[in-house]
C-alpha cells in the first residue's frame, strides 16, 4: 500500500475541501498545499529572521522587518527581501487565520490577521506585474483571503479535531490507545 506524501495528501484535502466552496481554482490549491507542506516545518513557519539572526514568530515583528527592507531604519531598500517578507507575512496570515484560528479569535486577532494577510497579497501581486499567473493568483489571493482562511478553519475542524488523550482522562484507558 503507498502512503500519500504530506503534499498530496494536503493538496487532496484542500481540492476536496476547497470545491465544496467555489475555491478550488488549480493554481490557488497548489499555492495552499505547499504553505501546508512547507508550514509543517516550524524552521518554514518562522523563516524571516531578523538582522541578528532572531526568527521572528510575531506578525508585528514581521511587519517591522518589512519597513526595514524599505529603508525605513537606513534608508536603503532592498525590494528582494521586502517580496520576500511580504510573500511570508501573507502565507503566514493565512496558515495562522485557519489553522490555529481559535487562538487568533481568543486573543482578539483573527479581523488583524485576515486584514494583514489579505494586504500582503495585494502587495505582493504588485510586485509580479511582469508576470501574469503570479500576479493574478496573488490578486485571487487577496480577493479571497476570508474564503480561503474560513475554508481551512473548517477543514481543521472536520478533519483535524484535536481530542483529550485518553491518559489525561483516565490513565488506565490509555493502554486501549496504544
Amino acid at each position: 500500500m503507498l502512503t500519500p506524501t504530506l503534499s498530496q495528501f494536503f493538496r487532496r484535502q484542500i481540492m476536496h475541501g476547497f470545491g465544496k466552496r467555489g475555491l478550488a481554482e488549480p493554481e490557488t490549491v497548489e499555492y495552499v498545499s505547499d504553505i501546508l507542506t512547507r508550514f509543517s516545518l516550524t524552521r518554514e513557519l518562522y523563516a524571516i529572521r531578523s538582522k541578528r539572526g532572531q526568527a521572528l514568530e510575531h506578525l508585528v515583528d514581521l511587519q517591522t522587518e518589512w519597513r526595514r527592507a524599505q529603508g525605513w531604519d537606513d534608508g536603503i531598500a532592498n525590494r528582494v527581501r521586502q517580496r520576500q517578507i511580504l510573500r511570508h507575512i501573507g502565507e503566514y496570515s493565512l496558515f495562522m487565520s485557519g489553522i490555529f484560528r481559535d487562538r487568533l479569535v481568543s486573543r482578539g486577532q483573527l479581523n488583524y490577521y485576515i486584514a494583514n494577510g489579505s494586504s500582503a497579497f495585494w502587495h505582493c501581486a504588485d510586485h509580479e506585474h511582469h508576470n501574469s499567473k503570479r500576479h493574478l493568483l496573488f490578486r485571487r489571493l487577496y480577493y479571497n483571503f476570508t474564503h480561503i482562511a474560513n475554508a481551512l478553519d473548517i477543514m481543521r475542524s472536520n478533519n483535524f479535531a484535536s481530542r483529550p488523550l485518553p491518559a489525561l482522562i483516565d490513565p488506565g484507558n490509555s493502554l486501549w490507545w496504544l
